[in-house]
């Protein structure tokens, strides 16, 4: 079931819009065209112009002599009605200035912009002849809806591991974001663990003045030779010079020891001819 509401509101107009137009107003005159006869009554006055003052002439008439006079009638005494034919010119219907315009007549057009407002609503309601059809559809749309969730979990998982290793290959290098940098944080929930990693770190090692001898042992196979006072330079630290073989296996040497320290270690000797001689 839908419902919609709706309101439309129009406007209609014309163009060009105009309120009033002139209306040309023609010459229709129509005085002559055609000359007919016509009777017309008048008075028989004798400043007229149809005055008629005859008298009859057929003695056999019995209006000759009506008053008994001995004197012939007129036909038509002096103030008397008669009937009289005239010609008269009358309109055809054509006009005799056709085209000639006397005057313009303003016209109101009623022309006007008409406006429309509707409101209301539509309802539409349907039934599915199939009604496992939208159950199926459902179905499948937390289907895929599922699909697409674990699919987004997998790219989490993936960006997460991949985050991890990086920022414990770059902690155990030594690398990481300045503490008040924005991207701090991208790696500050890795913590690496189990890793003898030595950073890198200096130690003042003390260097007795040894001197060398000479010692010979018929009966010992080994002869020594005369030994003489090395020296390394360790970067900006002190000189270290060679120190006896049991200093070194009574304290054990400290496993922080730079690389360069630990290979002038390795060349020391590891007796001295001081502690063979009281052998």
């Amino acid at each position: 079931m839908n419902f919609t509401p709706y309101v439309t509101h129009s406007k209609s107009y014309q163009l060009p819009f105009e309120r009033y137009y002139n209306e040309p107003q023609y010459n229709g005159t129509d005085f002559k065209g055609r000359k007919v006869e016509i009777q017309q009554q008048v008075k028989n006055f004798p400043w007229e112009e149809w005055y008629d003052d005859s008298v009859r002439t057929d003695p056999n008439d019995p209006l000759y002599d009506a008053n008994g006079d001995g004197e012939p009638d007129r036909w038509f005494e002096d103030g008397a009605d008669m009937t009289i034919v005239i010609e008269q010119i009358q309109p055809d219907g054509i006009p005799d200035r056709p085209g000639q315009v006397l005057w313009e007549k303003p016209v109101r057009t009623g022309q006007q912009d008409n406006y429309s407002t509707n409101i209301g609503f539509s309802a539409t309601l349907s039934f599915p002849l199939d009604g496992g059809l939208q159950e199926r559809c459902k179905a499948a749309a937390d289907t895929h809806t599922a699909l697409m969730q674990q699919n987004l979990a997998n790219k989490r998982l993936d960006f997460e591991i991949a985050r991890l290793k990086n920022c414990g290959e770059l902690m155990k290098a030594g690398i990481s974001f300045h503490p008040k940098s924005p991207y701090y944080s991208i790696c500050a929930d890795v913590v690496v663990q189990n890793v003898n990693n030595i950073t890198q770190h200096r130690h003042s090692i003390p260097s007795p003045s040894l001197q060398s001898s000479r010692v010979a042992d018929p009966s010992s196979r080994d002869t020594y030779s005369q030994q003489s006072q090395r020296q390394t330079t360790l970067g900006a630290s002190s000189p270290i010079r060679s120190v006896p073989s049991s200093v070194l296996s009574s304290q054990q040497v400290s496993p922080l020891l730079t690389k360069d320290q630990q290979q002038v270690l390795q060349i020391l000797p590891t007796t001295l001819p001081q502690q063979q001689q009281k052998q």
